[in-house]
């Protein structure tokens, strides 16, 4: 059992992680202000220059990183709980990739300066996410309705393939303009940084982090073999469809933020149950904060560091979350 110090210690310590990575990721990048710079920017001390780029550039894509990563990270939390397997991911089960083939559609065939698909959007993209993961569970359900989280993670991967497939297949016969906004979202582009997308999206996510910190309880009791949930009162289907509902909420959501990025949830979720074990109650906050910090340093270094290589931030985190996915794997077969 973990023990209260612990815990403080490692919230701490992730807390002021956030708390100094923020401020320097504000401050670096084409142009470099100081830390007193950022702070005269926000005291009204500042050029009109300094305000727009601070204000209207980067602080929208810092709280995209931070809603994003943390978002993702509870996604993966939930899929792990629902699959009981440390390698769920929304990546990887093709939530992204669902969500993804919708904006696809939208943007190759309907006409994108009308403000009302665009405010659609996120809603279409919770919704081709949703069917995606439906499909999935369809497909790898066996005969006595048990699902195997081995089978479910192979149709994802299968069926996200499938999707990518096919996003290549529509964006062929459109204009390049569209064809390269698809490949930037296919690749981790982040493209909701700006604060119309944020304002629409952010009450949004909030509402669904604390939904799902509300049902910690719950997810506990899911965590339990499936006879011990049931003789524990748990409506078992129900509940695993809820959580399903919510993990695909979340990644669909983060997909029109930042684009297809995976291995966040991955990630995340197992370094929070590493450090600071399985209650949910004290994991859910933790993996939120870890996601955030990943996407944010992932973020911060595809802007600043790899400027000019049009290197995605989605690649960046591949690079990290790729070998960790793999070592998962060699621990899960021993």
């Amino acid at each position: 059992m973990i023990n209260s110090v612990k815990i403080k210690r490692v919230f701490l310590c992730l807390i002021f992680l956030l708390f100094i990575f923020s401020p320097i990721s504000l401050s670096i990048g084409q142009v470099r202000f100081s830390v007193f710079d950022i702070l005269d920017i926000f005291l009204g001390r500042s050029s009109d220059a300094m305000v727009m780029i601070i204000t209207n550039i980067r602080l929208p894509r810092i709280l995209v990183c931070l809603f994003a990563g943390a978002s993702l990270a509870l996604s993966g939390m939930l899929l792990q709980t629902l699959t009981h397997n440390p390698l769920a991911d929304s990546g990887i089960l093709g939530i992204n990739t669902g969500a993804g083939i919708v904006i696809a559609l939208t943007i190759s065939y309907l006409n994108i300066e009308n403000r009302l698909i665009i405010s659609f959007l996120p809603v279409m993209a919770m919704l081709g996410g949703c069917f995606t993961i439906l499909l999935v569970y369809f497909i790898a359900r066996q005969k006595n309705n048990n699902i195997s989280p081995t089978r479910l993670i192979i149709t994802g991967v299968g069926v996200s393939t499938m999707l990518s497939g096919t996003m290549v297949s529509i964006v062929g016969s459109i204009n390049r303009y569209k064809v390269d906004y698809i490949v930037h979202w296919l690749s981790g582009q982040i493209s909701g940084d700006n604060w119309t997308t944020l304002l629409i999206l952010a009450p949004l996510l909030v509402f669904l982090w604390l939904w799902t910190y509300s049902r910690s309880q719950t997810l506990n009791i899911m965590n339990l073999n499936d006879h011990t949930a049931l003789a524990l009162g748990l409506r078992l289907q129900k509940e695993r469809l809820v959580t399903l509902i919510l993990a695909t909420s979340l990644a669909a959501f983060s997909v029109i933020l930042v684009g297809n990025i995976a291995f966040i949830g991955l990630v995340a979720g197992h370094i929070a149950r590493r450090l600071l074990g399985s209650n949910h109650f004290i994991s859910l906050p933790a993996a939120m904060l870890i996601g955030m910090l990943i996407l944010l340093l992932a973020d911060t270094v595809g802007r600043v560091f790899l400027i000019g290589t049009g290197i995605p931030t989605g690649l960046i985190v591949s690079i990290l979350g790729a070998p960790y996915f793999l070592y998962l794997m060699t621990k899960a077969d021993k």
